[in-house]
This record gives structure tokens, C-alpha cells and sequence, in this order.
């Protein structure tokens, strides 16, 4: 599998539904489209789909950025243990897809995924908000 260029395939990539393949035309500031991100970086770099990103497969992740500003970049071990801190963000030793979803969440929609989690969770169980609580709760979470 080809690792070159995917910053730019998945800034540049539409996100296809899985039920009606339809291309969905999501920002990358909004939440869904942020997950879309993190779904394309996860299944890039899991090579072996094991379900997380290990020491060895986070090397091409880090030539890639690197490549993506036009550096040539060969990460030495502290190199890829400190990028590899950064992306674990649950700091169990493992990076899931998870912990890219809350990195990609938090950087590109300037939201704490537990926040919005609080937030979501009204409306998942069928209850309705106001806009009225909707408009405070977004102006707590805004530093």
C-alpha cells in the first residue's frame, strides 16, 4: 500500500455513505466530516487491520506529513515516540481509531469530543433540545 500523498487524498477526498453510496459533501470543520478524516488516516496506516496503530506502521504517518510540507524526514526512535504520545490520546499504549477521532475532533472542530459527547447524548435518546440550551451549551465549550 501506497502511503505517499494521502494527506492530500484525504483533504481532497470525498466520504462515500456506506448504505446508499452517495458522495456526502462534508466540511473537514464539522464533526462528521472530521470523523471521515480520522475513518481515512485509521484505515491507511492499520496495515495489518489489527484494530490499532503500532510503532512501526506510525513511521510512514510521519514521513507522509512531513512529505505533505516537502521535507524529506527519517524519524528517529524519539522521533516516533513522542508522535506516537501525541496520537495516543487516551494514553493506554495504543492508538485506536478512537484516539484519531478525538484528535481529529478536537483540532479540526475546535471541540472536545467529551464535550460533545455531553451534548449528543439528549439527542440520541430522543429528547429535544432548544436552541436555547444548544446555543449556552456551545458557549461553554468555547475558550
Amino acid at each position: 500500500m501506497q502511503y505517499s500523498n494521502t494527506y492530500e487524498s484525504v483533504v481532497r477526498t470525498q466520504v462515500v455513505s456506506g448504505q446508499d453510496q452517495k458522495p456526502l459533501n462534508l466540511g473537514l470543520t464539522d464533526v462528521e466530516g472530521a470523523k471521515a478524516v480520522a475513518r481515512r488516516l485509521f484505515d491507511t496506516y492499520d496495515r495489518d487491520r489489527n484494530g490499532q496503530i503500532d510503532n512501526v506502521e506510525v513511521v510512514p504517518m510521519i514521513v507522509d506529513v512531513y512529505k505533505s510540507f516537502n521535507r524529506i524526514f527519517s524519524p528517529a526512535r524519539g522521533d516516533i515516540d513522542s508522535f506516537y504520545k501525541v496520537l495516543d490520546r487516551n494514553q493506554d499504549g495504543k492508538i485506536t481509531y478512537q484516539d484519531l477521532e478525538d484528535l481529529c475532533i478536537r483540532y479540526l472542530t475546535n471541540q472536545t469530543p467529551t464535550n460533545l459527547r455531553a451534548t449528543e447524548a439528549p439527542r440520541q435518546s430522543g429528547i429535544q433540545q432548544t436552541s436555547q440550551t444548544v446555543t449556552s451549551q456551545y458557549r461553554r465549550t468555547q475558550f
